[in-house]
C-alpha cells in the first residue's frame, strides 16, 4: 500500500496502557454494542482542531530540534477511526474497543511500518493536550522520537463540546 503525503491543510482534513472490558450483566452486551455502533457512525473529525494539534506537535518539535513529523493519511485514518471508538466507549485509552492496540491497527490498515506509538487525550485544547504531553516523560519521549517521520491526528467531539485527542507516530522505514 502506498502512503500519500497530506499538506497541511489536506491533512486536517483527511483526519499501550491496559484496559479492561466493561462489566456488563446478562443480555446488556447487545445494548452496549448497538449503543457504541450508533456513536461510531455518527462520528465526525474536528478538522480545525486537527489541524492546530499537527501545527503544535510540530511546533513543539522544531523548538527541540527534532525532526518534522509529515501527515500520512493511513495514519491519521488510524488516528480519526480510535478518537471515533474512544468516544463511543467513554474511555480515553489506546486500547481499541476490539482489544487491538496501535500496532495491530497499523497492521491491519498496512501501514509499512517499523514503529508506531499513539498518545490519546479527552478534553482541553490541541495546544494544552501537547502540552500536557511534554510535562509527562513517557509521552515526552514518544511524542519527541527522532525516528520518527509521520503522523496522523484525530480528534472528535462528544455531545458537550469535550474533544477526543488520538495522534499516531510511525516510520515508513524508508
Amino acid at each position: 500500500m502506498s502512503h500519500r503525503k497530506l499538506t497541511p491543510a489536506l491533512f486536517a482534513l483527511t483526519a499501550l496502557a491496559a484496559c479492561q472490558a466493561p462489566i456488563t450483566f446478562p443480555g446488556q452486551a447487545d445494548q452496549i454494542g448497538a449503543a457504541r455502533d450508533t456513536v461510531l457512525a455518527a462520528c465526525t473529525a474536528d478538522a480545525p482542531a486537527a489541524e492546530r494539534m499537527a501545527f503544535a506537535v510540530n511546533e513543539a518539535r522544531q523548538q527541540r530540534g527534532k525532526t518534522l513529523l509529515q501527515g500520512d493519511e493511513t495514519l491519521a485514518l488510524i488516528a480519526q477511526s480510535h478518537a471515533c471508538d474512544m468516544l463511543a466507549t467513554g474511555r480515553a485509552t489506546v486500547a481499541g474497543s476490539d482489544g487491538s492496540n496501535v500496532v495491530d491497527r497499523a497492521r491491519r490498515a498496512e501501514y509499512d511500518r517499523c514503529g508506531v506509538a499513539q498518545l490519546v487525550a479527552v478534553g482541553g485544547t490541541p495546544e494544552g493536550t501537547v502540552a500536557g504531553w511534554l510535562a509527562s516523560d513517557q509521552h515526552r519521549v514518544e511524542l519527541l522520537e527522532q525516528g520518527a517521520r509521520d503522523f496522523g491526528v484525530g480528534v472528535t467531539r462528544d455531545a458537550n463540546g469535550r474533544a477526543w485527542f488520538s495522534l499516531v507516530i510511525g516510520d515508513t522505514c524508508r
